[in-house]
């Protein structure tokens, strides 16, 4: 083996790491291991608090007076405090389903089925709250006999469910970047998977099925010393597809059932499920090495070991 590699084989513990991927055979040397880096979920963190912004938007909105005076931004704050005072629950609802159309649609790294579930469920508490109030008041002219289990519904509510939904976020994206873990040998890559239980996975990708291999430091990468490294493989292993047009929507025929509530909700559906659609290097890190500290590095040695084993690096 060549001297860098030899520098990445001697600060690894390889006990330690056979342990943790138990996949790794005897045949096999360990020569690096890592994961994703507390930085490269940054996009995450400023995602959550956005979400938090705008609870506490809506907090602010019901408490502040409107600004005397004139001027552009008294006449813009204004403007906002009245919209959040006469749209109420509704006015959150609907600026919750834009950042989460938006943020689906633009396929960020950020758009996933975890964080897009959490968005949606941060818009809905306060409108069923709401709507348990509102049932409670009708069923008192009928002696239902129903209470709503929650206390009554006011914009104070929205600092605390701001601050509970930021950190149910931040405690998820850190389970996140932990539940991802790599391991070079001379002869393979590793790839461990483990997010709550639910989703795990672990597979080898050996050297001789690599086709290209590419390293991908993003602009925030680069300044705080992280990348992707997408390995690709003959079968398809490293490339997703990146949805684009109305086929990653609901098909036609079931937005058009019988009866407009059904055709709204099913349109609704196929609104927020809308995507765009190319094939690109899979950046999910459970297909590729993502957010790993000193990208380039790991890059040029997976080259190394790819010239030991099969020949020429790939450029």
């Amino acid at each position: 083996m060549s001297e860098f590699i030899e520098q990445f084989k001697s600060n690894i513990d390889a006990d330690s790491a056979r342990s943790d991927f138990p996949e790794i055979t005897d045949s096999e040397t360990p020569i690096w291991r890592g994961g994703p880096a507390a930085s490269s979920m940054a996009d995450k963190y400023i995602l959550s608090i956005m979400v938090l912004l705008v609870h506490i938007a809506f907090f602010l909105g019901e408490l502040l007076d409107t600004p005397e005076g004139e001027g552009q931004v008294n006449f813009v704050l204004s403007v906002v405090i009245w919209l959040i005072d006469t749209t109420g629950v509704m006015g959150f609802v609907i600026c919750m389903l834009i950042l989460t159309k938006i943020n689906h649609y633009a396929n960020f790294s950020t758009s996933g089925k975890w964080t897009t579930s959490w968005l949606l469920i941060c818009c809905i508490i306060p409108l069923m709250w709401k709507l348990m109030d509102v049932v409670e008041w009708i069923g008192g002219f009928f002696d239902s006999g129903f209470s709503s289990p929650l206390p009554a519904w006011n914009y104070s509510w929205f600092a605390p469910l701001g601050l509970l939904s930021f950190l149910v976020m931040v405690s998820l994206t850190v389970l996140y970047q932990r539940s991802f873990h790599y391991a070079i040998t001379d002869k393979r890559i590793h790839i461990r998977q483990s997010f709550l239980y639910f989703e795990t996975s672990a597979h080898g990708i050996s050297y001789h099925k690599v086709e290209n291999l590419k390293a991908d430091p993003t602009i925030l990468g680069r300044i705080l010393g992280f990348g992707n490294i997408h390995v690709v493989t003959g079968s398809g292993v490293g490339l997703q597809v990146e949805s684009l047009g109305t086929s990653a929507g609901v098909e036609p025929e079931i937005i058009q059932p019988p009866g407009g509530k059904m055709r709204f909700f099913s349109f609704l559906l196929g609104w927020i499920t809308l995507q765009r659609n190319r094939t690109v290097e899979a950046s999910d890190p459970a297909d590729c090495l993502y957010g790993v500290r000193r990208p380039m590095d790991v890059y040029r040695l997976i080259n190394q070991l790819m010239d030991a084993n099969v020949g020429p690096a790939v450029e």
